[in-house]
C-alpha cells in the first residue's frame, strides 16, 4: 500500500500507485528550491497542468540528475508544470509507455530507439540528454580489461542479455574487428558484490553504470575500472515523444516547458562545479525526495557529476548547445549501426529528429 504525502504548493511530493504500460511506482509533484532561491518565480511559465514523464529505470543514479534536480529544485514548477516522474523497468517498457499514450516524454538510447523508428513507429527525437555512454568495465588487476582486445575469449557480465549494455558491447567489438561470438555474455547483478565473482575467476569482467563504477573503484584497491572502449561506441540518449503529441497544442507547450526546465537545471548544475556541486547536493539531499548510495557520498557524487556535466550532458567539442540534437552525429550513429548489421539501411534518420522544441539560445 502506497500512501500519499502532500505538502504545500511549492514543495509537494506524492507517492501513488500507478499502472502504466509496464507498471511501476509513480513519483508525483512539483519541487521548489534552487530555482526559487535564484530569484525565479514559481509558475512563471503559466499553469500548463500535469504531465507524466517516464524514466527507464528507478531514479537511483546521477544519470537522472537533470530530472531529479529539476524536480527538487523547483524548475518544473517555475515553468508551470506539475510533473510526474514515473519509473518503469527498462527502455522497452518506457517506449511502450510512450506509444501507448501513458507518458508524454521519455528518454532512450539510440541503440534502443532506432529499431522502432526504422520499423515505422511514430517516435520523434526532440532533444539530446546524453551525447555518449558512460558505461564502465569492472575487472581486477590480475587480469585487467582496458581495451576491446582484452575482452576476446572472455566471459563478460551485464545486467541483462540483449539490453543496452550488450548492444554497446557488440558495437565496441565490431569497431575493433573482434568477432562478437568470441565473447561470452552472462547476466549478473551489476553491483559491487559481483566483483568477488571476478576475483574467483568465474567472470572476467562486467559492465556497470558510472555511479556504481566509482563506488567499486573507491572501495576496492584491486578493482580496475575502465571505459574499455565502450564510450567510443556511438550512443546518443535522446528525449522522445510521439507524432500525435507534437500535433497537440497543450502537449507541445508542456514539452517545450519541460525541456526549458531541464536545460536550466543542467546549466545550474554545470555552474555549481566550482563549488564542488555543494548546492546541487544540498538541494537533492535536503528535499528528501531521493535516496541512493552515490548521493550520500560526497566524493562519489562530485566525481559522477563532474563527468556528467563535462562529458555526458554537454557536447564535448562545445559546438552544440545544451539539449540540442546534433544532426550530423545522429546520422553518423545511424550509419554505424547499419554498418554493424544492427539496422537495415535505406532510410533517412533526419526524418525522426527535430530541434523545433529545444529552448532557443
Amino acid at each position: 500500500m502506497i500512501t500519499a504525502v502532500r505538502r504545500t504548493k511549492t514543495r509537494r511530493l506524492s507517492l501513488v500507485a500507478a499502472t502504466l504500460a509496464a507498471g511501476a511506482l509513480a513519483l508525483t509533484g512539483c519541487g521548489a528550491g534552487a530555482a526559487e532561491e535564484s530569484g525565479s518565480t514559481p509558475g512563471a511559465g503559466g499553469d500548463l497542468g500535469s504531465m507524466t514523464v517516464v524514466t527507464f529505470l528507478p531514479l537511483e543514479s546521477f544519470s537522472f540528475g537533470p530530472e531529479m534536480f529539476a524536480y527538487s529544485g523547483g524548475y518544473f514548477e517555475k515553468h508551470g508544470l506539475d510533473v510526474t516522474l514515473q519509473p518503469v523497468q527498462g527502455t522497452s517498457a518506457a517506449i511502450q509507455s510512450l506509444l501507448g499514450g501513458a507518458t508524454t516524454l521519455t528518454r532512450a538510447s539510440t541503440v534502443d530507439v532506432f529499431p522502432p523508428m526504422v520499423d515505422g513507429q511514430p517516435i520523434r527525437a526532440v532533444g539530446t540528454m546524453a551525447y555518449k555512454s558512460n558505461l564502465r568495465m569492472i575487472s581486477v588487476e590480475d587480469d585487467p580489461i582496458t581495451t576491446p582486445a582484452d575482452m576476446e575469449g572472455k566471459v563478460i557480465g551485464m545486467g541483462s542479455i540483449g539490453g543496452t549494455s550488450e548492444k554497446l558491447l557488440n558495437l565496441t567489438l565490431d569497431d575493433a574487428g573482434i568477432a562478437a561470438d568470441t565473447v561470452t555474455r552472462q547476466a549478473v547483478p551489476v553491483t559491487a558484490a559481483t566483483l568477488e565473482v571476478v576475483r574467483q575467476g568465474q567472470l572476467d569482467g562486467y559492465i556497470v553504470s558510472l555511479d556504481t563504477s566509482l563506488a567499486i573503484g573507491q572501495q576496492n584497491p584491486d578493482a580496475v575500472v575502465d571505459d574499455a572502449g565502450l564510450g567510443d561506441a556511438p550512443d546518443i540518449q535522446t528525449w522522445i515523444t510521439t507524432e500525435s503529441n507534437l500535433k497537440d497544442e497543450k502537449k507541445v507547450a508542456q514539452i517545450e516547458a519541460f525541456m526549458a526546465a531541464i536545460r536550466e537545471a543542467v546549466q545550474d548544475m554545470i555552474d555549481d562545479a566550482p563549488n564542488n556541486f555543494a548546492n546541487v547536493l544540498k538541494t537533492l539531499r535536503d528535499s528528501g525526495d531521493w535516496n541512493f548510495p552515490a548521493l550520500a557520498d560526497d566524493e562519489i557524487a562530485a566525481a559522477a557529476l563532474e563527468i556528467y556535466t563535462t562529458q555526458t550532458w554537454v557536447d564535448a567539442d562545445g559546438g552544440v548547445p545544451l539539449l540540442e540534437n546534433d544532426l550530423d552525429a545522429w546520422k553518423a550513429t545511424y550509419d554505424t549501426y547499419v554498418k554493424a548489421g544492427m539496422l537495415e539501411g535505406g532510410q533517412n534518420p533526419g526524418d525522426w529528429i527535430t530541434n523545433d522544441y529545444v529552448p532557443a539560445g
